[in-house]
């Protein structure tokens, strides 16, 4: 008997991050559940002919191929993320994947109303141009192009501890918001460990640390 379940899945399209409900059978194996999805969403299989590896992620999990959705814990009405995981990171490890990563395109196409940048010590500068504002280290080779990016760190992290898709910067009602896209060297602001599963409000003036990167958030005139 074929036990359904009713999830949310949340995954990347063009950039943009996404989600809808949809129903699962608990006894079929994940990578089978993953190929199907892949035709329905209508995702990317490969960049510059590379194949793109996806997963499935629970609670901070990444879920085996060759296991079943009930084998992994999945419960009705919880959160499966389907993500391409950074080819760096130790799969296995709590939420090793990337949620924004080499589908294509800037976080949004809107233009950012207002002036915003994010400076380093040195002075190098990155200014902020759309609403949805990614920030990582380009690896063209891997299908992070620099275009994909709002805010390409790589200059500034010659020891690669910056993730390729790192960090969301959100406007939205007049507010900045930054969130961490389960990097692996983490997202501190002003000191403090942003959380992947919380967006953090953005001030003129906060620092960021981005792996070894310092950063610092500026509105200007």
């Amino acid at each position: 008997m074929m036990i359904p379940v009713n999830i949310t899945l949340q995954y990347v399209r063009d950039g943009v991050k996404e989600s809808r409900r949809v129903q699962l059978t608990m006894e079929t194996r994940i990578g089978d559940l993953i190929n199907e999805l892949i035709d329905e969403l209508s995702l990317p299989r490969e960049v510059e002919g590379e194949r793109i590896h996806y997963h499935f992620i629970h609670q901070r999990q990444v879920l085996d191929h060759d296991s079943t959705l009930h084998e992994g814990s999945v419960q009705e009405g919880d959160i499966l993320q389907l993500v391409v995981i950074d080819p760096d990171a130790t799969v296995g490890k709590a939420m090793s994947g990337s949620v924004l990563s080499r589908l294509g395109g800037k976080a949004s196409n809107e233009s950012l109303p207002v002036n915003a940048a994010l400076i380093a010590p040195s002075g190098e500068r990155f200014d902020l141009l759309h609403t949805r504002a990614l920030i990582g280290r380009a690896d063209a080779k891997l299908g992070y192009p620099s275009e994909a990016l709002d805010a390409d760190l790589t200059t500034l992290d010659p020891g690669k501890t910056v993730s390729r898709p790192h960090a969301l910067i959100v406007y939205s009602n007049d507010e900045f918001t930054v969130r961490d896209l389960y990097s692996q060297r983490g997202l501190v602001l002003n000191g403090k460990r942003v959380s992947p599963s919380k967006a953090e409000v953005l001030q003129n003036g906060d620092m960021l640390m981005l792996g070894d990167v310092l950063l610092q958030f500026k509105l200007e005139a």
